[in-house]
């Protein structure tokens, strides 16, 4: 599959009734509000410890506290956020609203976070942090079911996966390509970094968000009909089987990733030897662009799943061989660590395409559609994976006596490297043998779209 069939739909007359107006240009302008949203990823997991302890003097263990407790909020804001995106109905769409309310509260929290004053305190870092979070669940979670409802279709919705992903890899390439330019210039540090990076995506969200207000359509929301009491919604959720399988996953892999992301800075720098850090996350990201196309056809080939599977084994293995990365191994280091990059993609667009299949179980059984429900119910799963492995490391290391500005001391190192290589393995390989037995497969959810048409059918007669 090429690069170009990943970002456009099938030719004219493969579309689904459903969805009339959902051209190759309106895929590509609907994937198009990753950019910026992905320009978020690189800077809030490698550079905001940096800058926060070792810049603006705040604890390592409190930066790592900081984003533990402020992914406590989710558990109320995520849910609430879902349903109500899938209940609202103002005259502009329910998903469409989202997308202005989520862009102006995530401009917000870039703001804030990414330029903080030079006395900035804890309690700063928990609100900047917190605005942020809520900024991105605001306009992530309407929008990723939006993108479910845009075509009921196994194979397409794999593809409208695909390009939201490949811009969202775009948009972390050009986070990194932000700092590697900041930092070749004299006196530059995190601050710098961040500053820059964080304008950048400012700029980028008004003129993005409305474009796509503006050319996307939004499917008609149908008819009320599923319950709203807190407790038939979570029986929704948690009786849907393939979800749950889903879900778990994401929180192990979640976990796992979130632990690599928050340490690699620390990693290439003080046990490698690595001096531009940022340099080595464009080439990670470049083996994840040019892999997306790969993963997608895999999951036609494969079924999602397995595809799915496979990925998390690869990425299993690159964990565990950095136990046998050393100081000055940079090329080993490099290789692995873009062998990694190539996995990318799959642990993005895979996921949230299953879970488009998956709510359709529920759709089948109510003929509404929660997709709201259904992703911020992976939303808030996805968080508390990356709170606990981004947190829990930093605080680890603040316990053994970590220096973020520069460590040299071999237990430290010692530590660092066995966190850094062994609990993410153990993880991810853990969530393979999960996601192996799902049992959501192509010829299901045919079966299962079938079940809704005639019951959609038999409601028009």
């Amino acid at each position: 599959m090429s690069v170009r069939e990943v970002l456009t739909p099938p030719g004219v007359g493969d579309v689904p009734v459903e969805s009339p107006a959902l051209t190759s240009r309106t895929i590509g302008i609907f994937g198009t509000l990753s950019l910026p949203v992905g320009m978020l990823a690189l800077p809030v997991a490698i550079y905001l410890a940096p800058l926060y302890s070792g810049q603006l003097g705040i604890a390592l263990g409190l930066v790592g506290t900081a984003l533990l407790i402020t992914r406590l909020f989710d558990v109320v804001t995520d849910p609430m956020i879902g349903i109500i995106s899938d209940r609202w109905r103002p005259a502009i769409g329910r998903r469409k609203v989202w997308l202005i309310l989520g862009t102006v509260t995530l401009m917000g929290g870039v703001w804030m976070l990414f330029r903080p004053p030079l006395d900035a305190t804890f309690l700063y870092l928990v609100i900047a942090v917190s605005l942020l979070y809520f900024g991105i669940t605001t306009l992530r979670l309407p929008y990723y079911a939006w993108s479910a409802e845009l075509s009921p279709d196994y194979n397409l919705r794999t593809r409208i996966s695909s390009t939201i992903q490949f811009f969202l890899i775009i948009g972390i390439l050009l986070s990194a390509l932000i700092p590697a330019w900041v930092t070749e210039q004299a006196g530059a540090t995190s601050v710098d970094v961040m500053a820059t990076t964080g304008l950048v995506i400012v700029a980028l969200l008004p003129p993005i968000a409305a474009l796509i207000f503006f050319t996307v359509p939004e499917p008609p929301a149908p008819v009320r009909k599923a319950s709203l009491s807190p407790l038939a919604l979570a029986k929704v959720v948690i009786s849907n089987g393939p979800f749950v399988r889903i879900v778990t996953v994401i929180l192990i892999i979640s976990t796992g990733e979130a632990v690599r992301q928050s340490l690699t800075v620390f990693f290439a720098r003080d046990l490698v030897g690595v001096e531009n850090v940022p340099v080595l996350y464009f080439y990670y990201f470049i083996a994840g662009l040019v892999c997306v196309p790969l993963w997608a056809w895999l999951a036609k080939r494969m079924e999602k799943h397995r595809a799915f599977a496979l990925a998390l084994v690869l990425v299993a293995i690159t964990n565990f061989a950095m136990l046998f990365v050393g100081p000055g191994d940079n090329a080993v280091f490099v290789a692995i660590f873009v062998a990694k990059g190539a996995c990318y993609g799959a642990l993005l667009l895979l996921p949230n395409a299953m879970i488009a299949d998956a709510a359709d179980i529920d759709t089948a059984k109510s003929s509404d559609r929660q997709q709201g429900l259904f992703y911020s119910a992976e939303s808030m799963v996805q968080k508390f994976g990356v709170a606990i492995g981004a947190g829990v490391p930093l605080i680890v290391l603040g316990w053994v006596g970590y220096d973020a500005s520069g460590e040299t001391a071999a237990e430290p190192l010692l530590a660092l490297q066995l966190i850094y290589g062994l609990a993410p393995g153990v993880l991810v390989l853990g969530g393979a043998a999960i996601i192996w037995g799902y049992s959501l497969t192509a010829e299901r959810h045919s079966a299962l779209r079938a079940e809704i048409e005639a019951k959609r059918a038999a409601a028009a007669d």
